[in-house]
């Protein structure tokens, strides 16, 4: 069972099915639903992982690179059915869809070289997953880019720029001859505050999108997707282990749609 679990949460099957809920908060909000987009995000995200752990293992010497991927055979398995499935997905969007894709996945491509720039990681990802959770979901069906849109953007970035910064502090030892990191620059107790900042960020832009339609089930789903993150992350310390940042952490970004279906069923 551990080791089942452990080939979940590395082979980022379960990052995937985060940002694939965060995508299906934003289709339950607006009230349209895409399975093929959303397969796409899924898939997309399993393979952007992915290539980058390809990548740092083909840097590596020829015997300890050949040695991962015998290792990882079933992996390397599941990133060609991936890509197949992605790319059948793909040619199903409308043309102003993919256009968008082969952007965002442009950064993926190009983020070994990108996140170099001091402290430009962490927006990357950030830009990275509001784009893929919100922005293609209008593109592909069509909707207007009105003030709705907009602050969904703005929240959506708020809240993964919170759940991500922790992720820097984790990798700080990694992290510290070769990047400039929040947690490296300012240090790792202003960071989480950072953390605890964007997440309040975040529920404010949220009741004021929601307010203005008396959207209350979406304002106590916001709250609540809050409070279990800051929670989340208040707790951090150098104590947790891995399990904590790679499945609660990360649980965050399900949180929402959980709540989200809870209160459209009691409300």
């Amino acid at each position: 069972m551990n080791h089942l679990i452990n080939f979940f949460l590395n082979s980022k099957i379960f990052i995937s099915l985060c940002v694939f809920c965060l995508a299906l908060s934003t289709q339950f909000i607006i009230g349209v639903y895409n399975l093929n987009l959303l397969l796409l995000i899924f898939f997309g995200t399993f393979l952007s992982y992915n290539y980058q752990r390809i990548m740092f293992h083909l840097k590596l010497k020829k015997k300890l690179s050949n040695s991962w991927f015998v290792r990882n055979n079933k992996l390397i398995f599941l990133i060609v059915v991936a890509a197949i499935i992605f790319l059948f997905c793909f040619f199903k969007l409308k043309n102003i869809t993919k256009l968008m894709v082969i952007i965002v996945s442009s950064v993926s491509l190009f983020y070994p070289l990108l996140r170099k720039i001091p402290l430009l990681k962490i927006f990357l990802i950030s830009f990275s997953w509001a784009f893929s959770t919100v922005a293609l979901i209008y593109f592909e069906n069509s909707l207007d880019f009105n003030q709705s849109y907009y602050v969904s953007i703005i929240s959506r970035t708020c809240f993964i720029l919170a759940i991500t910064i922790p992720f820097d502090i984790r990798d700080i030892k990694h992290d510290r001859f070769k990047l400039n990191t929040i947690p490296l620059v300012f240090g790792v107790e202003v960071a989480q505050k950072f953390a605890l900042t964007f997440l309040a960020l975040y529920l404010c832009v949220e009741c004021y999108l929601y307010l203005q339609n008396f959207a209350f089930n979406f304002i106590i789903s916001a709250s609540l997707c809050f409070l279990y993150s800051f929670f989340i992350v208040k707790n951090l310390n150098k104590n947790v282990g891995d399990y904590y940042y790679s499945f609660w952490l990360e649980s965050c970004s399900i949180s929402l749609l959980v709540f989200l279906i809870i209160t459209s069923i009691l409300l």
